[in-house]
This record gives structure tokens, sequence and C-alpha cells, in this order.
């Protein structure tokens, strides 16, 4: 394997239980040998021989000007071709194996995400509309829109990411929300006034007229939602934000210049499209006055469900296992089998900066306890460092079996000997003044809250052994940065969440002028979040970027509903002053209810879409966005209007 490994363009130098060399002292000769069976140091076991030697590894080093996708791409391709015609069961890993999965997972769930959402979009359109041109106008409206959204997006400098697959299905399924509640409306003006001079024109601006602000209101929150993601740090993350919120706002623009126009020029909706939507519109006025019926039950129910989700809630952790999100996928198994053989995958790196010479015996001695240190941490799965490699060559040197150099001139002249080998290790331990060289770690992919314990102890324990000798100590590596990012960035998230909760809010407060209506109309929409954290709770999955980004994005969805039953419940009131709080919910559940049924239907199958990804993130955006809009739909179902007619009657 490395012999066919190392001629592969793009690499730069490959070493293995073959290849590796020991510094021997034969006759007075020093020379440089093959890796016997029997050493056991720690620069060999955990890299190239497994950690209880039964299993070994081709470490491979790539070209700087081939360490890109594509270059990284090609290499991987060429070295899976490789290894498929050997013998024995072979495993590609480490980081830039894992970078490329994740991007062949993105272009895999770009060909079937986007597709499958369109068609499950078009399935609900046949279920509700029960027309074949308004299946058909639906469907180019919304295609419209997403491909209008997606040329905005790349002309803004979006570029191919992990959340790209994510943006057009977000896209889709939101799109389809205004739509259902315009061709809905369209319908119930028609079945009014259905021999009318000119009724479809009629009842297309009647409709346009009465939902446009609405569905303006639902587009700014949903937009919202998706824009307050900008916050964060990660500039993928603002992309998937600015891109989704851009994307909403221009699909609602699509639909409203094309829907309507069209409506009012083809021919009136089939009698069984008509009949299906009054019979719809029946069942939810049933819905509706069982509930506003029982309003005082309903709203202790929610009550007591409150109380218990944020009780479930409080049980969750916030963590981010880097390999979690890699599920079943041969590169998710071949982590794995690293992880249990190799020493784990997961670089981690202890920068020392000295004022003197690294090499000096005080310097050597107090690295080697610290390196010792880590290897009993559970969460280290490797460490070498140059005190093991200093070990190594004096005691080829000296002929002792054990014993650090006894003098900076010592470990200078034994570790020079590394020099007459194929390559000298040391260029990746020190740097040529001596005042500066680290220690590797492999660490196990054990969530953040264990790496940054594991960092705040080393902090601790290298203080007490390398300040005293003028040492200074910086930790890096991709999976302490990777935490880092993943911790501030679930922080953010949260932040996001509060931000886009406070402008929702206040887009409520200008439109209504009511603060009562601004409580009302967020109320049965802090349920949904909680329902999301008490399932986070319950099931134990932690919170992380892919499911802290639910709060805020699902928060945008999920007051879409409220914001149209609001709308309803308030235009009838208007235009019949002298009706009770009752009749215009009801008028609400029956217009409405409608709508918001069949729209959260479509919004929870496109989410739940994501589900077929071999991508865990979008498994968790997806599964859990679904069920906020499905909690958001039985609030506002069950607790917004019993809230109404409770409230407004007194």
């Amino acid at each position: 394997a490395e012999d066919q490994i190392s001629g592969l363009q793009g690499v730069e130098s490959t070493i293995s239980p073959f290849s590796m060399e020991r510094l021997d002292d034969s006759d007075g000769l020093l020379s440089m040998r093959p890796l016997k069976p029997s050493d056991t140091d720690p620069m060999a076991r955990g890299t190239v021989v497994g950690t209880h030697g039964e299993g070994g590894a081709v470490i491979v080093r790539i070209a700087e000007q081939s360490n890109n996708h594509d270059g990284r791409e090609v290499l991987i391709s060429q070295v899976e071709s490789v290894i498929a015609g050997l013998d024995g069961d072979w495993h590609l890993a480490g980081m830039p194996v894992i970078r490329t999965a994740y991007v062949r997972l993105v272009l895999k769930d770009l060909g079937t995400l986007v597709p499958l959402s369109l068609f499950v979009a078009g399935i609900f359109f046949v279920l509700s509309f029960r027309d074949t041109r308004q299946v058909a106008l639906g469907l180019t409206s919304i295609t419209l829109g997403m491909l209008t959204a997606a040329a905005a997006y790349i002309t803004a400098g979006g570029v191919l990411n992990t959340f790209s697959p994510a943006f057009f299905s977000v896209v889709v399924v939101v799109g389809t929300s205004d739509l259902i509640h315009l061709v809905h409306r369209f319908s119930d003006h028609m079945d009014a006034n259905p021999d009318a001079k000119d009724a479809t024109r009629l009842a297309a601006r009647k409709a346009a007229k009465e939902i446009g602000f609405a569905c303006l209101l639902t587009t700014t929150t949903t937009a919202i939602g998706f824009l307050a993601l900008m916050w964060t740090d990660l500039p993928t993350v603002q992309l998937f934000g600015l891109g989704a919120g851009l994307g909403v706002i221009i699909t609602y623009i699509t639909t409203f210049l094309l829907v309507p126009p069209v409506l009012a020029r083809i021919r009136p909706p089939s009698r069984s499209a008509r009949r299906h939507a009054t019979g719809g519109s029946k069942r939810m006025a049933r819905l509706g006055k069982w509930a506003i019926r029982r309003r005082r039950s309903m709203l202790m129910v929610f009550a007591v469900v409150a109380v218990v989700l944020a009780t479930l809630g409080a049980q969750t952790k916030v963590a981010y296992r880097l390999l979690a999100d890699l599920g079943g996928t041969s590169a998710g198994t071949a982590q794995a089998f690293m992880e249990e053989n190799m020493g784990a995958v997961l670089p981690m790196s202890v920068d020392i900066r000295f004022d003197n010479d690294a090499r000096e015996p005080e310097n050597l001695q107090a690295i080697a306890q610290l390196t010792d240190w880590l290897r009993d941490q559970p969460l280290v799965g490797h460490a070498s460092s140059l005190s093991d490699l200093s070990e190594m060559t004096w005691s080829a040197l000296s002929g002792d079996s054990v014993g650090l150099p006894p003098s900076r001139e010592a470990a200078a002249q034994s570790l020079f000997a590394l020099e007459i080998g194929d390559e000298d290790p040391l260029q990746y331990l020190l740097i040529e003044d001596g005042t500066r060289t680290r220690i590797m770690l492999r660490v196990h992919d054990e969530g953040g809250d264990a790496t940054t314990a594991l960092a705040s102890q080393l902090e601790e324990k290298a203080h007490s052994l390398l300040t005293p000798l003028g040492g200074e100590v910086t930790i890096t590596g991709v999976a302490y940065i990777i935490q880092w990012i993943n911790q501030t960035l679930t922080r953010q998230f949260v932040g996001s969440f509060a931000l886009a909760l406070v402008l929702i809010g206040l887009a409520w407060a200008v439109t209504t002028r009511s603060l009562r209506r601004v409580v009302m109309a967020l109320i049965p929409n802090i349920l949904p979040l909680l329902a999301v954290l008490g399932a986070l709770g319950l099931t134990g999955i932690p919170l992380k970027p892919t499911t802290a980004m639910v709060f805020s994005i699902g928060l945008g969805i999920a007051v879409d509903d409220t914001i149209h039953f609001l709308a309803a419940y308030e235009r009838w009131r208007k235009q019949e002053p002298d009706c009770t709080s009752e009749e215009a919910a009801l008028h609400a559940y029956q217009t409405a209810g409608r709508s918001m049924l069949d729209t959260s239907i479509v919004l929870m199958a496109g989410m739940l879409v994501m589900g077929i990804s071999d991508f865990n993130g979008f498994l968790y955006l997806g599964g859990f966005t679904a069920w906020a809009v499905l909690a958001a739909l039985l609030t506002d179902l069950f607790l917004l209007g019993p809230l109404l007619v409770a409230v407004d009657d007194r």
C-alpha cells in the first residue's frame, strides 16, 4: 500500500511500520535501522502500529499545494482505488478524510434533498388544492422562487458549504406556506360567489388583498429567524442565514407577482376542489368550537405541559461530538476504528515556548512529566513529544536503556544524529533555535465539555511544571479549536434566538400597536421551543450548532400560523363590529385554520425529508424543526383560540 500511495501526485511523504526508522549503535557505528516488532516507544505505538499491536497505519502527508478540496478529493479517490485491491480490513481516517466526507455528503444531499422537497410540495399541493392547474402553478412558483433565491445567493458571494442542501430545502418548503394561504383564500371567495362576473379576477384580488399583509408579516418573521444567524461568527452559518433569509423574501415576492395574476386568468377551480375546500373549513370550525368550549381546560393543560417541558429541558446538555454527524457512513466507521485501535483520531497540540533552549535537561524533564501526565488522561489516545525522541536517541547513542540526555549538548548531539535517516522527525517537534517545541496529541471524540475540561486541567498542570522554567503553553489543534468554535456557536445561536424573539415581537407590536396582542402572539410560540428543549432533554441529544439553530429558525417559521390566525381574527372583528370574540375566533378557524393545517403538514414533511441524509446534523435540524412546527400547530389550534376568547371576553 505504501509503495503505491507514495507515488501518487499530491503525496509529500509517507511512513508505515516498514519505513519508520530507529537510531541504532551497531559496533560503534550509528545508523538507522527498520522498526522492530519489539519497539514499543510512543513515537511508533499509536501512530504506525496499533495501541495494542493488532493494527497498523500508513501515514500520508499531503503536499501543501494539494491540501484543498479538489486536491484532497482526487488524492483520496486514488487511495481508495489502491486499498480496494488489497487484502485486509482498510480504513481511511484523519482530518482530510473527514473534511472530504462532509463535502461528499453535501453534494449527495444536493442531488436528493432538493428534488425530493419539490416532490413532497407537489404531493401536498395535489392533496390540498385538488386542481391540476393550481398544482402546476404552485410548483412553478416555488421552483422559480428557489432558482431566483439561489441566483441572488451566488451573486452575493455565497458558496457551496455544509448548509447548502438545507438552504434549498428550506426555501422550497417555506415558500409553500404563502402559496397555500393565497390559493385557499382564492378558493373561499370563488366558493362564495362562483357565478359572479369576472369571478376569478375578483377572487384573486380579494385573496391577495386579505392575506398579502399577513404573508408579508410571516415572511418578515421567518426571514428574521434566519437572518439572526448572521449574528454568529462562523462564515458558513452567516451565509446560510443570509441566503435563507433573502430566499424567503424573494420567494414571497415571486409568489405575489406570479400567482394572483395567473389565478385571475385561468378557469375556476373544479367542483370537487371547491367541495374539498368547503369540507376542510367546516371541519376546522368544528375543531375550533370544541376547543373554545373547553377553554379553561385547554389553558390548564398547556400550563402543565409547559412546566413538564421546562423540567425536561433543564436536563439538556451542551456538547458536540465531531464524528457523531458522520453516523454510519464509511468515513464514520473508519474514524470509529481509529478511535478504538489507533489511539484516537482528533489532533491536538500543546505548543511550548521557552526563554532558553527546550533541550536543557530541566526543560526536557518537565516536558516528559507533562507528556506522561497527558497519557494518563482517559481522553488522550496518544501523546508524543521531544522528550520521547530525546530519550530514544540518547539510549542509542549512550547505550543506556532508559533516561534523558544529561545536558543540552548531549541532547543536541543525539537528536542531530536523526538527520542520517530518510526523514528527520525532529522537524515536527522543534524549531531550529530550540526555543519552541510541542507535544502532539490525539484525543477521543467525547464532546466539547470533555475537551475543554482537559484543556483547563492541562493549562494548570503545564503552569506548575513549566512556568518556573520560563515556559509558556498554548493549546491548539483541530480537536480543541473545533470544540471551542462549536461551544461559542451554540451560545451565539441561543443569542440569535433571543434576537429573533425581540425583533419578531417588535414587528408584531408595530403592526398591532397592542402589547396584549404581542404577548398573546408570543405565548403560543414559546411553547413549541420549550417542546424542542424538552425533546432534547428527554432523548439525551445535546445542544450543539445543528440543534441550537432550530430555536431561531423554528421561531421564525412557527410564528407564521399565529400571525395568519390573528390576522383572520382581527379582520372579522373589523368587518363585523358587533360579533363576539368567539365568533371571530371561529371565523379564524374556518378560514386560516385550514391553511395552517396544510402548510404545517407541508413544512413538517419538507423538514423530515432531511432525515434521509447520511449527515446526522441535517437529521437533527430537520427533525427538531418539524417537531417545533407540529408543536406550534397544536398550540395555535388548541391554545391560541381559547386564549383569545378568554382574554377578549374580559
